[in-house]
């Protein structure tokens, strides 16, 4: 049986974060201690089930390096989910959300896509240079929710990504209703006013 529905997450955050480690833990259940930049965009795809349907999960990996922003902006339109990663061991990293954020808001209906924040390497906590408070207060107030993960671990991963799918398919659901109700009422508006204009009959009676 086919996928009934089909679910676009993109990952956003500056480069090293760790995005594309996050995306091969979810999707293949592997880390990789090579670091390789992503060129421009990849992606992976996984087949699950949220709410009882059938969904495929495709995930965006995007380049996190300045030249490559142009090409990562093209990629906004479509999607149902933005993960906007950082390092919780890095500030710079941290700092560069805010550009996402920004620019994401600026270019979509941030009411028709669900974002959240993610601090990753939770597994350097020796490390770590933002805190949890600094970064929960940082998404309460853009009212998105915060995640912290581990791509090495693996810690967290599959909660991500069963929560954004979760919102996701909610917000799919509701759209739908509502588009069918739209369309019910429409027809139903369509249906009485034909029935205002039906032509009167010529028949006469003797």
């Amino acid at each position: 049986m086919s996928e009934k529905y089909i679910i676009k997450i993109l990952t956003l955050g500056d480069q090293s974060v760790g995005k594309s480690s996050i995306v091969l833990r979810y999707s293949d259940n592997k880390f990789n201690d090579t670091f390789l930049s992503t060129i421009g965009v990849d992606s992976k795809r996984k087949i699950i089930k949220v709410k009882g349907e059938k969904v495929k999960v495709s995930i965006w990996d995007t380049a996190g390096q300045e030249k490559f922003q142009n090409i990562v902006k093209q990629y906004y339109n479509g999607a149902n989910g933005i993960l906007l990663i950082f390092d919780i061991t890095s500030k710079k990293s941290f700092d560069k959300i805010d550009f996402w954020y920004n620019d994401l808001i600026n270019k979509i209906n941030k009411d028709e896509i669900i974002i959240y924040l993610v601090g990753n390497k939770a597994d350097l906590e020796e490390n770590r240079i933002i805190t949890i408070e600094e970064a929960e207060k940082y998404a309460n107030q853009r009212d998105i929710p915060y995640f912290e993960v581990s791509a090495k671990s693996g810690d967290g991963i599959k909660k991500l990504f069963d929560d954004i799918t979760n919102d996701i398919m909610d917000k799919i659901i509701k759209f739908n209703e509502k588009e069918k109700e739209d369309n019910d009422l429409k027809l139903r508006v369509s249906f009485l006013e034909k029935e205002s204009f039906k032509p009167k009959s010529n028949k006469c009676c003797f």
